[in-house]
């Protein structure tokens, strides 16, 4: 079991980020694109370096994985993985739909996720064998197990290319808002934390890295959801996964057989 102080310190560096991300929402934030046309801004990289900071100097042993800042003893036993604002699109627009990550892997795997929110004061934390929370509260997946019923998100229908869009096309089409479009796009993280709390029921997404979701693996499967690639393989922490996450092992399988045809 996951030793409280380590779970204290994660608490604690997510909320030496909140006042960050506070100071540059909905101002001026230095936005510059980066070598693969992705934006970030100072928001990004004064988080991502105040959390490495902070973990060098407690944790000087553990290994860093980080979105703007790279890799550091990635051997390690005990290797944090940071986005500091996953969503930076939504950031950069004044839409508070986007989270700090901060994830904790023992062994190459995830044991401890944190998804916050700074501006609405939202923190999901998941703790391999423990639990998941909102804010506190325990929480659990939805039990909706057929697609017909099932609620849908996406990061953006940009990233499915090729082949990918014909599978998002036919899961689409089989979900429960399907004549009004049948997916909702552009939740990020947001979405796989709202399908932990019980409000999404599928979650599908190409090519993303593995700060873009380890936090999030621990959030979901403790509060009962099942996470894997779309061949329903474990993501052992690797990056450009196609990832599907749902409420529950049922609806999952259910998932898999259309994504695998």
């Amino acid at each position: 079991m996951l030793d409280k102080k380590l779970i204290d310190f994660a608490n604690h560096l997510a909320d030496i980020s909140e006042a960050i991300a506070v100071k540059y929402f909905r101002m001026a934030n230095g936005e510059i694109s980066k070598d693969d046309h992705s934006p970030v801004t100072k928001a990004d990289q004064e988080i991502e370096k105040i959390i490495r900071d902070a973990i060098e100097k407690k944790f000087p042993k553990h290994g860093i994985i980080g979105e703007e800042y790279g890799d550091k003893n990635v051997d390690a036993e005990y290797v944090w993985i940071l986005d500091p604002i996953d969503g930076t699109s939504s950031f950069i627009i004044g839409r508070p739909i986007f989270g700090t990550l901060i994830s904790l892997t023992h062994k190459g795997k995830a044991i401890l996720g944190i998804m916050n929110q700074p501006i609405t004061k939202e923190r999901w934390l998941g703790v391999a064998g423990l639990g998941s929370w909102f804010n506190g509260k325990e929480i659990k997946t939805r039990n909706c197990t057929e697609i017909a019923d099932a609620v849908m998100c996406s990061s953006s229908s940009h990233y499915f290319q090729e082949k990918d869009v014909e599978v998002l096309k036919k899961i689409t089409s089989l979900t429960k808002y399907q004549k009004l479009g049948g997916i909702i796009y552009g939740g990020d993280c947001y979405s796989y934390a709202s399908l932990a709390s019980g409000f999404v029921d599928i979650v599908i997404d190409p090519g993303l890295k593995v700060y873009d979701y380890a936090a999030l693996v621990p959030i979901i499967e403790m509060a009962g959801g099942v996470v894997t690639d779309w061949k329903g393989n474990d993501l052992k922490l690797k990056s450009n996964v196609h990832l599907v996450a749902c409420a529950n092992q049922e609806l999952h399988e259910k998932v898999l057989k259309i994504l695998q045809k």
